[in-house]
């Protein structure tokens, strides 16, 4: 706020209802793109960061088209929930018929700078598009396929990332990448479904085909896997064996996540909690200092 309680120009650009409409607080999810950088060993390239970040944009356009799109298909349905029906479709702040052309704007902006930049990075791109149309027509009532394509969408973006530097993905790369994500989409599904026993209001049709039971098996399983494949890649697929150090950092982040879902109830939103959570914030910053010097040294400390 200004000194005279007005809202600032910045804040009212971000409650414009037409930023509000591509989610920004959402692209931090496709930090995923810089998975390729951080793992394949290019951070000290200096030359990589600008087709990252080029990609980085483009993954945005392309996640923001998405959530239009999702919007206009769900318009109906979020007019009834609490706090979706504020949305600037659903509320009429913004008609079906500009939505729409900001969505294919947004998707033929992805598409088009891909294509300039690379035949990979253009393939995942669009894949990432079909994912999520099939998401928002079909695929979010379908239980495990709903959470399957969430995990997918992450991969494709991490893909978009390593394909732009010339690499090609590791099976380490793959796993950890899977096994998180997935963890993080059974963690969303969980917490709505709580948030339908307290408020007994439910938004989506696949939460009636699943069980709380049901997703706290698949929880602990996806999240045991999470620290399996990455302890297995600091152990057989990193660049020095002194990376098994920055384990107990990604066991406490696994940790203190099932801990915000199972006895907090959050998770509905990962990005928001990754945003707003100081510890998990930390603990994030001190792995990849770890994780950097690490790389960076390679210390021989035990074979």
């Amino acid at each position: 706020m200004s000194s005279s309680g007005s809202p600032s120009r910045l804040e009212a650009m971000f409650n414009s209802p037409y930023v509000r409409l591509l989610r920004p607080r959402q692209w931090i999810k496709n930090s995923f793109v810089l998975v390729g950088l951080l793992f394949g060993g290019h951070m000290g390239e200096f030359h990589c960061y600008l087709p990252v970040g080029v990609v980085f944009v483009l993954i945005c356009a392309a996640s923001s088209a998405v959530y239009v799109f999702n919007d206009i298909v769900d318009r109906e349905r979020d007019r009834l929930h609490p706090v979706k029906c504020l949305r600037p479709i659903p509320s009429g702040q913004i008609s079906v018929r500009q939505a729409s052309g900001i969505s294919l704007a947004l998707a033929a902006l992805a598409l088009l700078g891909s294509a300039w930049l690379h035949t990979g990075t253009l393939i995942c791109i669009l894949l990432y598009l079909l994912n999520n149309i099939l998401y928002s027509l079909w695929l979010k009532d379908h239980p495990l396929l709903d959470v399957l394509s969430i995990a997918s969408g992450f991969i494709l973006r991490m893909l978009a990332g390593v394909y732009i530097l010339g690499d090609l993905p590791t099976s380490w790369i793959l796993l950890c990448t899977f096994f998180l994500t997935l963890f993080l989409g059974i963690a969303k599904r969980r917490a709505e479904l709580a948030t339908v026993s307290i408020q007994g209001h439910r938004q989506r049709a696949v939460l009636g085909k699943y069980s709380m039971p049901f997703l706290d098996i698949l929880l602990g399983a996806t999240g045991v896997m999470t620290m399996v494949s990455y302890a297995l890649f600091t152990a057989l697929g990193g660049k020095s064996h002194a990376q098994i150090l920055t384990l107990p950092f990604v066991f406490y982040a696994v940790f203190h996540y099932l801990r915000l879902v199972l006895v907090h109830n959050y998770g509905e939103d990962p990005a928001e909690v990754l945003l707003k959570d100081p510890r998990l914030i930390v603990i994030i910053m001190i792995w990849l200092a770890f994780y950097l010097a690490i790389e960076q040294w390679n210390p021989v400390l035990f074979r």
